[in-house]
Order: C-alpha cells, then sequence, then structure tokens
C-alpha cells in the first residue's frame, strides 16, 4: 500500500512540473478591446477600433504572439449572448477572456484635453484579473503613430517581454497614407467594406504601408467573400513582401481562400501575383 502511495505522488508530481512547463511556455494571446470613447466625442469615433487595429499591427511583426481574431471574439461572444458594448465589467471580460484563450487582456480609452489626444491602455492578466502594466501618451491627434507606440512601449516595459519588440511606431510618418489607412480600419470594423477598399487601396500607394494596406485589403475582401481578391492581395506579399507581415497570418488566410477557389482559380491568381509588381499603382 505505502509503495502504490509513493508511487501515486510521484506521479501527480510529475503531471504538475509538466503543466507547469507547458504553461511556462504558452506562446502569449492577447485580446485588444475596442477603446472606450468617455466624452462621447463624435469627431472621435473611429478611434475606438482604429487604435485596437493598430495595436495589433504593431504585433504583426512576431510569430511569437498571437492576437485574438475578431471573428473568434464574435463567435464565442454570439454562443454567449453577448456583445462588446455590453462587455462593461471587468470580470465578465476576463470571463471571455478565458473562453478565447487569451493569457493577456488590452484595454484603453482616449479623451481631447485642449489641442491635444490623451490615450490610456493597461494591460490585464486574464486568469488573475489583475493589472500588469499602465500606460499613458499625450499630444497632436496627428501624431498618432508616434502616441501609440509610446503607449506600446510601456505595456511593453511593463508586461516584461510579453509583448515583441516593436520596430518603428505602428505607423510610419507617411502622413496621407496614414490618413487613408485609419479611415479604412475605421471603414472595415463598422462594416463598410467597399469604402475601407478604396481607402487602403491609397493607403498602399506608399512604400511604408504597402504591406500592412495589403493585407487589410485581403481583409476587407474576405469579408465580403471575394476570396480570389483576397488571394491575390494575400500571394503578392508572400512573392515580394517585405516581410514586416505575420507569415503564420497571411499562410492560414491564404488557406481559406484556397478552400473556396478551385485549382484553375489558384493557378491563375498565383501566375498573376508572380508577374505583378509589388506596389500598388
Amino acid at each position: 500500500m505505502k509503495h502504490w502511495r509513493i508511487c501515486g505522488s510521484l506521479f501527480l508530481l510529475a503531471v504538475m512540473v509538466l503543466h507547469l512547463a507547458w504553461a511556462g511556455e504558452r506562446p502569449t494571446r492577447i485580446w485588444i478591446l475596442p477603446f472606450d470613447n468617455p466624452k462621447a466625442a463624435a469627431s472621435l469615433e473611429y478611434l475606438e477600433e482604429v487604435l485596437p487595429a493598430l495595436l495589433t499591427v504593431a504585433m504583426s511583426h512576431s510569430e511569437e504572439h498571437a492576437v485574438v481574431d475578431r471573428r473568434h471574439v464574435n463567435q464565442v461572444l454570439a454562443e454567449q449572448s453577448l456583445t462588446l458594448k455590453g462587455l462593461v465589467a471587468q470580470d465578465a471580460r476576463h470571463r471571455v477572456g478565458k473562453l478565447l484563450g487569451a493569457t493577456v487582456m488590452i484595454t484603453g480609452s482616449f479623451v481631447e484635453r485642449g489641442q491635444d489626444l490623451v490615450i490610456t491602455a493597461r494591460a490585464s492578466d486574464v486568469e488573475t484579473a489583475v493589472v500588469v502594466a499602465t500606460a499613458q501618451a499625450q499630444g497632436s491627434a496627428g501624431q498618432l503613430g508616434r502616441l501609440l507606440g509610446e503607449v506600446y512601449r510601456q505595456l511593453a516595459r511593463g508586461l516584461g517581454g510579453q509583448l515583441p519588440d516593436l520596430r518603428s511606431d505602428p505607423i510610419d510618418e507617411a502622413p496621407l497614407s496614414n490618413l487613408h489607412f485609419m479611415r479604412g480600419l475605421g471603414y472595415y470594423f463598422s462594416a463598410r467594406h467597399n469604402q475601407a477598399l478604396a481607402e487602403f487601396l491609397q493607403a498602399a500607394r506608399e512604400e511604408p504601408l504597402t504591406d500592412i494596406a495589403r493585407l487589410w485589403l485581403a481583409n476587407a475582401y474576405l469579408a465580403q467573400e471575394q476570396y480570389g481578391h483576397a488571394y491575390l492581395e494575400l500571394r503578392r506579399l508572400t512573392v515580394g513582401g517585405s516581410g514586416n507581415v505575420r507569415k503564420a497570418e497571411i499562410e492560414a488566410k491564404i488557406r481559406t481562400c484556397e478552400r473556396h477557389l478551385s485549382n484553375e482559380e489558384v493557378e491563375f491568381v498565383r501566375e498573376l501575383a508572380a508577374r505583378r509588381p509589388r506596389a500598388v499603382k
């Protein structure tokens, strides 16, 4: 009997060690919620979705960090009979975060202060609901990339390596392209996909944003189930992209497109992507 107790204890200990080792190796999975607009400033409403989207862009350089896909969020919320707007209570947010498999949840807000825009954010551990990092940046709304880059770096320091290194600000200093890109994100998240396509096409004309604008072009096409167009943009990224967009994300979307296209369509798009220049004309 004693022998069996010892064996049982050793077995449980081994299981615990393996569980801890596995938990420690799990990649960071981040859920970024829409930012709050507490003063309900209509002129800044687009930032509710644009700011989280730009944070997602900032994380797109790393294969080791995953951001929860919006479609997955919508699916889980529908199963729970909830909406993003209804997730006001922190405990409800963390409960949904666990269902999403997230390890870190990022929330934030923005307000006008005089001529400046103030962005605040905080990251919390989904399992414990403990706030582990906070950030704030203030400055001109015309320097949104710099402000959000500052917020991101503060969060990254607080999280101690749980966010990928930021090579540059979330959007480069190409003002006209940035404006088109941000408008496109606003249209995309309000389900006005045709307007989003027009803005992303404009943003892709300038080299700093070509790759990331192509990815969002593909996203807008996918949202309308235009798999051929989406596939073309994604293939162009694989053929001539600069590597600034996460390969795993591109490959997953490519597989989605290929499931909806015939072999002939796939071959045609591949040939088209191979002979067309990468830059949007």
